[in-house]
């Protein structure tokens, strides 16, 4: 990839993440007011709303940076790029939509799910020519992303499995949120420290010093 189209790459992701950020400095700083009880479907779904304006524009930014160095021409990186930077614009929208107005638009909320489940695999794809420890980062990500599909036949009321894990506040369900949040956390925090302090270049480096290595074996 030339520079002109990397800068070009992260100028979406970059530009979410700021509006995510703005989003949840307004609402730490100005809370709504007529949401409900803590615990009620509304707040429940602007508390996601926050974290997510946030969350998913980072992992598009990770996302084109893990193209750039490893795939940044193959088709598989372009529809992970796009699926991704869809669900980082689409899914606060969608939460905090109905969050503040009618309850039934969160039945949109499969369509931004489905396109970072997409994307957050086909990432762990990219990464196998990346770090090590950032390919693990993805995969949690990847895993735990496609757990929250499931979860989200449950969590916030949905008509398929009802009060399949109990109550929001029983153990089970605050069990299921912790392992599904400490996953992401882990994964994102893996990508990270991989991405700013790891070598760049260095998967490639060392499979040029290993095929250097047969050639004179083989000589």
């Amino acid at each position: 990839m030339k520079p002109g189209d990397w800068k070009k790459e992260k100028s979406l992701p970059v530009a979410l993440l700021i509006c995510g950020i703005l989003f949840d400095a307004a609402t730490a700083a100005y809370p709504p007011l007529s949401l409900g009880a803590w615990d009620g479907l509304r707040m429940r779904l602007f508390r996601l709303a926050r974290v997510a304006a946030v969350a998913l524009p980072l992992l598009a930014l990770f996302l084109s940076r893990l193209a750039a160095r490893v795939g940044s021409d193959s088709a598989t990186a372009r529809r992970a790029r796009r699926a991704m930077i869809f669900g980082a614009a689409a899914m606060p929208l969608v939460l905090a939509a109905a969050a503040l107005t009618r309850l039934e638009l969160r039945m949109f909320l499969p369509l931004p799910a489905l396109a970072v489940v997409y994307a957050t695999f086909s990432a762990s794809l990219l990464a196998r020519r990346a770090h090590p420890a950032e390919l693990w980062g993805w995969r949690l990500i990847a895993a735990s992303t496609a757990a929250g599909l499931v979860m989200g036949l449950y969590a916030f009321d949905a008509p398929l499995l009802g009060n399949f894990a109990g109550a929001y506040d029983g153990a089970l369900r605050a069990a299921i949120r912790g392992v599904h949040e400490a996953a992401i956390v882990s994964g994102m925090t893996l990508i990270f420290l991989c991405q700013v302090f790891g070598k760049k270049g260095a998967p490639d480096e060392d499979r040029s010093h290993r095929y250097r290595r047969r050639q004179a074996a083989d000589a």
